[in-house]
């Protein structure tokens, strides 16, 4: 029989899980929504029991699907959100929820543990959510947790614990898997043994536990491998293998990647907030975040469709609306800051806006601002690309966001870039992993050129691009004006 792999990634609204052929076809898939807590304002925490029970349903449901097929399944690839910080006892139960990387409570922490530790230590994550601050903010003011703890994990290794029973990580998400961190654990007190061991992303971890299998019908034989964080992984399934190579994605954030040779400095990250971390083909991922992607969308659907907002169908009819607007949303526009800016000055302040409304403004309006605003905050962060000297071509677009034909053609024509879609994201960018760890494929590009394929095309239009410049230097004198009353407020 011809093997099947499966990616299995723990998204910040989704886990979800797909079995490929080796030629990249999706056999089937299956997912479960993610719970959101936000106690408090600039607070968002999620409960890592709710993804140990998300992802035995998910497998559960895939292997039901795929009927006696599951018997083919020979490696599962593992992709998750982060940063988190999760403490647990010995037996990998956790000790309450978490803050995940939309948390806002610790970013005031950043200047004073840069004094307390140095710099060197940002990459895993932009600074302000980094899971430095975050432990950071756990010892100030949950310091009984550490002094309890028997594990301290970050996302992928507390899953990668519960899958295998062994505490390992990989580069891409391991807080302690390079010699720069330990500077910072040092600093904070915190015993490095704590942490889980780092193992490189093809690493093969070792078999599902007794206690998975005891929940879904796998065969015993089933390999688990390290993989990588999201960002990293959608990267990959896309393609991306060379420098240079950019990537959009726009699912509950809105991220600009790109791949480099060599890490970039902890002062650069820290000035312009961005993240950086391992790839394959000893590369590297570097870029920022716009905290507003299709998070703005649920957010919209949630106040502007009232009786919609439940529907799967919203969406289609949210892209129908805005093509009803032409370009420039006849005016209105929209500051996507409804959790602070993102890259490349963060924030904390809620500072999100419609601007320029008039009477003679529709809903339609709204919503194509709204979907142009999230376009203009990629932007940003492709302007921040070009200030540093980094390539960002043969740019793909993933995510929700890219399924949307108008949204995919205003974030061409604001970027004046073409885009080109992937078929699948994180979860095929770990299956390519998987399958190459266990020596399905000689190495990545060989997984690559296998099993990526492309979904579209998409030229930016060259009337639009001019108009979007100009379209774009008001949102910019907008945000500096939302900038200055957030120093204000300060």
């Amino acid at each position: 029989m011809d093997p099947l792999i499966l990616g299995l990634d723990l998204g910040t609204t989704l886990c979800k899980a797909s079995a490929f052929e080796l030629d990249g076809a999706l056999v089937e898939s299956a997912q479960k929504g993610i719970a959101t807590f936000r106690p408090c304002p600039g607070w968002a925490e999620q409960d890592p029991l709710e993804w140990r029970q998300a992802i035995i349903e998910v497998l559960e449901n895939l292997v039901i699907k795929l009927g006696k097929g599951a018997n083919r399944i020979e490696a599962i690839g593992l992709s998750s959100h982060g940063p988190c910080v999760i403490f647990t006892d010995e037996n990998f139960q956790p000790m309450g929820r978490c803050s995940i990387w939309q948390d806002q409570r610790a970013v005031d922490l950043l200047d004073a543990l840069i004094e307390l530790a140095g710099v060197d230590w940002i990459g895993l994550g932009t600074p302000e959510t980094s899971f430095g601050v975050q432990l950071y903010w756990n010892i100030l003011n949950r310091p009984e947790l550490l002094k309890r703890a028997a594990h301290l994990f970050d996302t992928k290794g507390y899953l990668l614990a519960i899958l295998t029973g062994r505490a390992v990580d990989e580069p891409s998400s391991s807080p302690g898997g390079e010699d720069a961190n330990k500077d910072l654990f040092d600093a904070l007190g915190v015993d490095i043994h704590l942490l889980a061991k780092s193992t490189p992303s093809l690493s093969v971890v070792g078999s599902l536990s007794a206690e998975i299998l005891s929940h879904v019908n796998l065969p015993s034989a089933v390999k688990v491998v390290a993989g990588l964080n999201d960002g990293a992984a959608a990267t990959l399934g896309a393609g991306i293998i060379k420098l240079g190579q950019g990537i959009v994605s726009l699912s509950t954030n809105g991220v600009m990647r790109t791949t480099i040779h060599q890490r970039l400095p902890g002062e650069t990250l820290r000035n312009k907030s961005m993240f950086c971390y391992s790839y394959v083909n000893d590369m590297y991922v570097t870029g920022g975040m716009t905290k507003c992607g299709g998070d703005s969308v649920k957010w919209l659907a949630e106040n502007f469709y009232t009786g919609y907002e439940n529907d799967p169908d919203v969406f289609d009819l949210i892209a129908v609306e805005a093509d009803q607007s032409p370009p420039g949303a006849n005016g209105v526009v929209f500051l996507p800051y409804l959790v602070g800016m993102g890259t490349p000055h963060s924030t904390k302040v809620a500072q999100g806006a419609f601007m320029n409304l008039g009477r003679q403004h529709s809903r339609a309006d709204f919503t194509r601002a709204l979907l142009e605003g999230a376009a203009f905050a990629l932007k940003d962060i492709g302007e921040t690309f070009d200030d540093l000297g980094l390539q960002w071509d043969d740019l793909s677009f993933t995510g929700g966001g890219s399924k949307n034909p108008v949204w995919r053609q205003i974030v061409a024509d604001i970027l004046g870039k073409p885009l080109s879609g992937a078929k699948s994201d994180s979860v095929l960018g770990v299956a390519m992993v998987a399958a190459t760890s266990i020596g399905l494929f000689q190495n990545i590009k060989d997984a690559v050129q296998s099993m990526a394929s492309r979904s579209f095309y998409l030229e930016p239009l060259g009337d639009q691009v001019e108009f979007y410049r100009q379209v774009y230097a008001r949102f910019k004198r907008l945000k500096a004006i939302l900038s200055q009353c957030d120093e204000n407020q300060n």
